[in-house]
């Protein structure tokens, strides 16, 4: 018998409000050792709030965010355990994808990321000549390629993903949905954030709605029309 997952995140009562109102209100769930959530709704429902207050790149107003027990005010100790794919991937635009993975490496002190950088790389099929040419001269394709294969190459028990699937073709996306799987098993934790209800009914162990920054555990969904369904719900009822 295989031993109980523990939990990897908690957290709990988090919010996150600007001058408007709107935000995240009282988040609370918990994700599980080498479990893949998915966290799904309208733009503008919370989903980059949250991720950027998971993620310790922005603060939260109050509650308590716990990753394998280490709080984000711990810093550099926190981030070292997580992986982040931001909405935003913001590269210097004049360095090359290649130079950017030595970077990482020295950064995030993980030997061998550059080297798993070209594998992975490889793997999405990012053009072996976009590896030396300015960033800013390569394709919004390209770039994306670039970001999934520097969060992928970093070594972590949670890897948090902003819409991994935007500007892919449908043979990448495919490639990209194997290799998230692969994470989940080996072991990893996997928090998603996703437009593709599709996608996320195929990937996930569970789905987390989120409406007006008020997050709904919806569990683990058979198809997408539950989904949707809840997400409608939710919306009507001013959640």
């Amino acid at each position: 018998m295989s031993a109980e997952r523990r939990d990897l995140l908690r957290v709990r009562g988090l919010t996150r409000t600007y001058e408007t109102g709107k935000g995240i209100h009282s988040v609370t769930f918990s994700l599980r050792e080498g479990r893949l959530v998915a966290l799904v709704g309208p733009n503008g429902a919370g989903k980059t709030t949250l991720l950027d207050a998971l993620a310790a790149q922005a603060g939260f107003t109050k509650g308590q965010v716990a990753l394998k027990g280490v709080d984000p005010s711990q810093g550099a100790l926190y981030k070292s355990l997580l992986a982040y794919l931001p909405e935003q991937r913001g590269f210097p635009p004049y360095l090359s994808p290649r130079i950017t993975a030595y970077l990482a490496e020295s950064f995030w002190r993980q030997n061998g990321l550059a080297q798993r950088f070209y594998r992975e790389a490889a793997e999405l099929a990012l053009d072996h000549e976009s590896l030396d040419i300015p960033i800013s001269m390569i394709s919004q394709g390209n770039r994306e390629k670039l970001a999934l294969a520097l969060v992928f190459s970093r070594e972590a028990e949670l890897y948090i993903l902003d819409e991994p699937e935007a500007h892919l073709d449908p043979i990448i996306r495919e490639r990209l949905e194997s290799r998230i799987s692969r994470l989940r098993a080996d072991g990893k934790s996997v928090l998603l954030a996703t437009h593709d209800v599709y996608m996320a009914v195929r990937l996930a162990d569970e789905i987390l709605a989120i409406q007006n920054g008020h997050l709904r555990i919806l569990g683990e969904a058979q198809n997408a029309s539950e989904v949707l369904t809840a997400l409608r719900a939710m919306e009507v009822q001013g959640d």
